[in-house]
């Protein structure tokens, strides 16, 4: 049978909820086989390649149904119109009725969008016990993070609405998964937004008439989604941590990528996974024409090259409209990369003890970034996570390693020579003609919330620099150093 639902599973009403039986003659009991199966949610911006990772699913064959953006009907419905959204397709999509020129074989996927998250889910479900795939089974759903605001994730379903139905399908639902092991995950596919913004008004720009309003792009958005499945987790509920994991690994190393991912959610990895047909597929969406031309080009993943069909590396300009999203998005990806199985297994070598932090603290470290305070202004300095901690590019220490330092240690609760360290620090500064520099008060204050952040009293080394500071531009003149 096919990976998706089968055209006469989606047309015919859903069987009642219920288990596999087994009927034991000598006792006549009757006990029921319980299925664990794994509802995968996977949340994206658009132009992250999701569409390849529900197809990678759904070539895992029977025992995994895909289901392509389920939420998207009752978001146009509720969306367009405003912020400039809309679809040139939106009239067929809300009315689930094909255009006058659709093919009449692709009618289904269009009256298939009538049905809320939750009925697709119990019909996916269902399905997958009636197939008898004892060893369990899987529903992924390919969700756009815009969406989000419709899903509740304290319940895993779709929020009720007023005349809808996802409240009674949701009820079903829960009777039915009452006689099998159903686990729901969700999975962030991240990108790196200057890739995503870059594509935005391509091809694709001619469906969302280029629209660069945040409700449309919605990458801000996997941080909302983090903290709600997060949050879940600890409460107490069924729902597991979120699994982050870069499209770019994906493209770059995708049987290693799938691979963890499969582990990550508790399913066996398929090589089928790596392969698929091109051209369109019965998971598709009715929009996908409007969508999905590259991925329909591709037959799986390339495992030298990322999508497996020929074409050159495309270089982009950035619209100068989309540079105010790129602001906004970028905090998100950096904090949601580095939860990532490529980010913790970024090391390159091993330091000769052979382990990656010879002190533990240091693997979770509190790193103090600031500059001086001005006549005009205060001294803006704050306490980061180790692999939050930067500097401008711009900074005099990056572009002509224009800086000084100190390294300093700590014994039984007290800072060793610490006016010797800062008197030798200052003397540098001074030779090396650096101005607007830190008072010799607020590199103590530093010092001493830094070492507190971490609780570090004792056997503690901390190396102090001290820059020229971030330049205007990249000239090597200190004239040009305005920030300090």
């Amino acid at each position: 049978p096919p990976s998706t639902l089968r055209k006469e599973e989606l047309h015919s009403p859903p069987p009642p909820p219920r288990g596999r039986c087994l009927l034991s003659s000598a006792s006549s009991s009757i006990s029921i086989a319980v299925m664990p199966i794994t509802i995968v949610h996977c949340w994206s911006a658009p132009r992250s390649r999701s569409t390849a990772l529900l197809y990678s699913f759904e070539a895992r064959g029977c025992d995994t149904i895909a289901l392509d953006e389920p939420l998207y009907r009752r978001w146009l419905q509720e969306k367009r119109g405003t912020n400039g959204i809309g679809r040139p397709y939106e009239e067929e999509l809300l009315g689930g009725e094909a255009p006058d020129d659709e093919d009449a074989a692709n009618a289904f996927r269009w009256e298939r969008e009538k049905k809320c998250l939750n009925q697709r889910v119990f019909e996916a479900v269902q399905t997958l016990v009636d197939r008898g795939e004892t060893e369990g089974g899987c529903v992924f759903l390919k969700q756009i993070t815009k969406f989000s605001y419709l899903f509740d994730f304290a319940t895993n379903f779709e929020r009720e609405s007023a005349g809808g139905d996802a409240g009674r399908w949701r009820r079903k639902c829960l009777e039915l998964f009452a006689d099998h092991d159903v686990v729901h995950r969700h999975v962030l596919l991240i990108r790196d937004p200057v890739a995503i913004l870059s594509s935005w008004t391509g091809k694709s720009g001619t469906v969302h008439n280029n629209n660069t309003h945040p409700d449309e792009i919605g990458i801000t958005k996997l941080m909302e989604i983090y903290s709600e499945v997060l949050g879940a987790s600890m409460s107490g509920s069924d729902t597991h941590e979120p699994v982050v994991i870069d499209s770019d690994d994906l493209a770059w190393d995708p049987r290693s990528t799938l691979e963890g991912l499969c582990d990550s959610l508790g399913l066996g990895y398929t090589e089928s996974m790596l392969k698929w047909e091109p051209g369109p597929h019965d998971c598709d969406g009715p929009w996908a024409k409007w969508w999905y031309s590259d991925v329909w080009e591709s037959d799986g993943w390339d495992l030298d090259n990322g999508i497996g069909h020929s074409r050159t590396q495309k270089y982009r300009t950035v619209p100068p409209s989309l540079v105010s999203c790129i602001r906004m998005s970028t905090p998100a990806y950096d904090f949601l990369s580095t939860l990532t199985a490529s980010y913790r297994k970024r090391a390159i070598a091993t330091p000769p003890s052979g382990r990656l932090y010879e002190d533990p603290r240091n693997e979770n470290v509190l790193v103090f970034v600031g500059t001086p305070s001005a006549t005009s202004r205060r001294g803006k300095g704050r306490i980061v996570p180790r692999e939050m901690a930067a500097i401008s590019p711009f900074d005099s220490s990056v572009q002509g390693g224009d800086a000084t330092w100190e390294g300093i240690r700590v014994y039984h609760g007290r800072i060793f020579h610490l006016k010797e360290h800062l008197d030798r620090l200052f003397r540098s500064a001074r030779a090396l003609g650096f101005e607007n520099t830190h008072s010799r008060e607020e590199v103590k204050d530093a010092i001493f919330r830094v070492l507190a952040a971490n609780g570090m009293r004792d056997g503690a080394h901390m190396r102090l620099t001290l820059t020229r500071g971030q330049k205007c531009t990249s000239s090597m003149n200190p004239l040009f150093n305005c920030y300090g």
